[in-house]
């Protein structure tokens, strides 16, 4: 979903992808095939990192600088994934409201529409395997409509392919997404991304991780593409077989910029895969 650092990455995807947001928005109704036995493969969500396994849920997010001071970002958002099968998935992020504080009285828009096809066609292992994984790969696309540069830096239309890696021994796993980011909009930035980050279940409902975020795609005060890098560590509850929380406080640090940004950002996942019933 890459809300984390909206204004300062170009994550948000693609104009000349507006084919492959319609035909994933069609494909939507066909999560009802079969997909997947076991989702996860015995690992969670991470805050900034895509999934790499093929799934039917949806996520609600939101992410808020602790500077509040006006014109630091505050957004929500929400995403929308669906199996087309085992190997086989889709993905669109709609609707993201980007805002800056303070609310109400400061800048605010609708975020790029974005959609991803997405195939795994390497997965090993289960939940209840010692070892377990899953490899693929994905593209992004899509489109915004009232662009606001000013006020959004680095948000734009783009296209984005990347892979994906999802690897876990026994309770530890690392998840991984990397890619290259390519504007279609003058507004959106071209540049790479490598995002991993470290897992572990420490109970049956909780696990700890943290996240590591580098790109090329973020924007310094002077406007101009720079570096960036964002540290997260967070904590994953697991609230029901169905729902999933995710919390984390992250550090962010962009080349050139003397300050530390602070976020705060809250996920909820609500799977609607059939592997999550309650037995009871």
């Amino acid at each position: 979903m890459g809300m984390l650092i909206i204004y300062k990455k170009g994550m948000q995807l693609g104009k000349s992808s507006l084919c492959l947001f319609m035909a994933c928005l069609f494909m939507q109704p066909l999560a009802a095939m079969a997909g997947p036995d076991d989702t996860d493969q015995g690992m969670a969500r991470v805050l900034n990192i895509e999934e790499p396994w093929i799934e039917n849920a949806v996520y609600l997010s939101s992410s808020r600088d602790n500077n509040a001071s006006r014109g630091h970002a505050w957004n929500f958002g929400n995403e929308w994934d669906a199996a087309l099968g085992t190997d086989w998935g889709t993905e669109i992020d709609a609707p993201i409201l980007l805002a800056t504080q303070p609310i109400g009285r400061a800048p605010s828009a609708l975020a790029p529409i974005s959609a991803g096809l997405k195939y795994v066609p390497i997965h090993w292992g289960d939940g209840d395997s010692e070892n377990a994984g899953v490899i693929g790969g994905e593209i992004e696309g899509g489109w915004w409509a009232t662009p606001q540069p000013a006020n959004f830096p680095g948000v734009g239309s783009s296209v984005t392919e990347q892979m994906l890696i999802g690897i876990r021994h026994g309770t530890y796993w690392i998840q991984g997404q990397y890619g290259i980011t390519q504007r279609v909009s003058a507004d959106a930035r071209t540049g790479w991304s490598a995002n991993t980050s470290v897992g572990h279940r420490i109970s049956e409902d909780w696990v700890i991780q943290l996240e590591l975020d580098l790109n090329r795609t973020s924007v310094d005060a002077y406007g101009h593409t720079a570096a960036g890098m964002v540290l997260t560590p967070q904590v994953g509850w697991q609230i029901n077989p169905r729902w999933q929380m995710v919390l984390g406080e992250s550090l962010s640090r962009i080349a050139g910029v003397a300050s530390l940004d602070s976020i705060t950002s809250v996920l909820f996942e609500y799977s609607f895969d059939t592997d999550k019933d309650d037995p009871n």
